[in-house]
């Protein structure tokens, strides 16, 4: 398989993943010298609030893009055993709800959707839960977040859907979406979804059962990886060894 990494996103993402969190704890560290003033004690609870809230966003965002391995490692290990008539894309440069990782294959493209939430989370339609204690939940609100995994799926694949279109390029009729859990101790329960959903273990198989029919050429899928491969910081494509050295090392 070949990867294709916006390196350039990455480092943006991160840098203001810090900044945000730096921001958060200022505003808590005012907030509690203000609380020394009894005058401010009622304008030092809003600021408190503000503090929490902008800490907890940039500790979600701090997590996400600077953990190691990321989500776009673990999908390049997950899926690295694909030949090279595949190519994944991560982080292209497309407006709107970005597609963070797109899976360019004969059969068509593939917007993947990742979530690394533990525990147990029930979809049913476009309607998402997640279960168990409040109180723990509430703690981890600097943690991986749920959301809605399935507007976001449809929306990136809209935003691709219209790249597509506006640049004149082959496989707007052919894109899907995968929502892809990463965190081993994820349980989901499907009562009904339009996406399709996968475990990590799963999603080498669930992307080949898409089937092996030929929708795009290989001179269409040159051209839609050169087009999502447009800008600065750009790493790839790269061709990953279908077996990973560091694990034949080990």
């Amino acid at each position: 398989m070949r990867v294709v990494r916006n390196t350039a996103y990455l480092n943006r993402r991160k840098r203001i993943s810090r900044w945000t969190v730096f921001f958060g704890v200022l505003g808590l560290g005012l907030a509690m010298l203000m609380v020394l003033d009894p005058q401010l004690i009622i304008p030092a609870y809003g600021v408190l609030i503000v503090g929490f809230l902008v800490f907890n966003a940039g500790m979600q965002q701090l997590t996400k893009w600077n953990r190691s391995p990321r989500a776009d490692e673990v999908l390049d290990q997950l899926l690295r055993r694909l030949n090279d008539r595949y190519a994944l894309v991560h982080y292209p440069n497309l407006s709107g709800w970005r597609p963070e990782h797109v899976l360019i294959s004969p059969a068509g493209l593939i917007v993947i959707t990742t979530r690394a939430v533990p525990g147990e989370v029930r979809v049913d339609g476009e309607r998402w839960s997640r279960k168990g204690n409040w109180f723990v939940r509430f703690f981890g609100l600097g943690g991986p977040q749920l959301g809605n995994p399935t507007i976001e799926n449809v929306r990136q694949r809209e935003s691709l859907y219209e790249y597509l279109t506006l640049n004149d390029l082959p496989g707007k009729d052919y894109i899907d979406g995968v929502i892809v859990f990463l965190n081993p101790r994820s349980e989901i329960e499907v009562v009904e979804s339009d996406i399709t959903i996968a475990s990590a273990d799963e999603l080498l198989s669930t992307i080949r059962d898409f089937g092996a029919e030929t929708n795009l050429a290989n001179e269409d899928r040159k051209a839609i990886i050169g087009s999502l491969s447009q800008g600065e910081g750009i790493e790839g494509p790269v061709s990953l060894p279908s077996r990973d050295p560091k694990a034949d090392a080990a």
